[in-house]
């Protein structure tokens, strides 16, 4: 085997690749007072409930380990279905786990249909705000203002997308290594560069985001909340200028102004590479499923699939992929 010989400028050229990949993962803007003088704002949260399960967390919030939130559209009626059939079962009769739906108003959306689904389950939350991509950090508000208002003592918070598969069992195992005090749990971003396209649906103009990057944030797909801060970020959420960009807002911009730390957790995947129950042994979320598509992964799992050992390597292998794929993409 002939070894062929590096010449110096190929080794620096190496070497700077090195250090500049290093230091887009370790580059971390913090200290609240960075965003001081430049994010300032009175903001109000105080959209009208058009529809209010305020007895989700009753008659012991204190006693609930779990409140999975889900973003969900007026229209996706079977998306929750979906859910309450399959992860999202695991909240029914539990008295540790809550599920709730967060919706916002879409005129389209037939207000009867939703009253009446959310009469049969009971988990169903839906505020005045017009339902859109650019509102979603309104969504996570009202998450906050919910937990805070009917929910206090919560454990944690989860919040996830209604395409996103949730292996409930593992999460829970994971959050209770934890002291569950001034944290949020998710895959933290990597690509910390604002988006300066004008064309592009992320896009974000200088006036709104001044700075060079983004502060270190959780995916937004899936992160979880500890109980005890929602009163903390809600408020300083509404003293921080509006970013539509919800998980980079909530866990990137207002968590560093209230010096709540976050924590980098892998099972939080952003990519599905795989449909099958197995690629979630050691998984906590996956992302980008259609209903038909969680349904199936839980029906797999349901039936206890064995999953070989020689799976189970190529799946850690496959991992690997999806985790350099997040380095360089952080929404698609």
């Amino acid at each position: 085997m002939i070894i062929p010989r590096l010449k110096k400028k190929h080794i620096l050229i190496a070497a700077a690749f090195s250090f500049i990949f290093i230091w887009r993962q370790s580059y971390v803007i913090s200290g609240p007072d960075l965003f001081h003088d430049l994010f300032d704002d009175n903001r109000t949260h105080d959209y009208k409930y058009l529809i209010k399960e305020s007895e989700i967390c009753k008659p012991f919030p204190d006693k609930i380990f779990l409140l999975i939130t889900v973003f969900s559209r007026t229209s996706e009626f079977e998306e929750r279905e979906a859910i309450r059939q399959t992860w999202g079962s695991l909240a029914v009769d539990n008295t540790e786990i809550r599920l709730a739906f967060i919706l916002g108003y879409r005129p389209e959306t037939n207000y009867v249909d939703l009253l009446t689904e959310s009469e049969k389950y009971h988990d169903i939350l839906q505020e005045d705000f017009y339902d859109s991509y650019r509102n979603l950090t309104i969504k996570s508000e009202a998450i906050l203002r919910f937990a805070n208002t009917f929910c206090q003592g919560v454990k944690y918070i989860l919040k996830v997308d209604s395409d996103v598969f949730i292996n409930i069992p593992l999460l829970i195992e994971e959050l209770r290594k934890h002291d569950g005090r001034n944290m949020i749990m998710g895959n933290t971003e990597l690509c910390t560069l604002p988006f300066r396209n004008p064309k592009s649906k992320w896009y974000v103009d200088k006036i709104t985001y001044p700075h060079a990057h983004f502060p270190r944030y959780a995916q937004g797909h899936a992160y979880v909340l500890s109980g005890d801060i929602t009163s903390q970020l809600l408020s300083v959420a509404l003293k921080t200028k509006y970013l539509f960009l919800e998980d980079t807002f909530i866990t990137g911009i207002v968590r560093e102004r209230a010096a709540v730390k976050l924590i980098n957790h892998r099972g939080f995947d952003y990519w599905s590479l795989f449909l099958d129950s197995c690629w979630f042994k050691n998984r906590i979320s996956g992302h980008y499923y259609t209903k038909e598509q969680i349904r199936e992964i839980w029906l797999e799992q349901d039936q206890n699939k064995l999953c070989t050992w020689s799976l189970r390597i190529f799946y850690a292998l496959c991992s690997q992929t999806s985790i350099t794929l997040g380095l360089f993409c952080s929404r698609v």
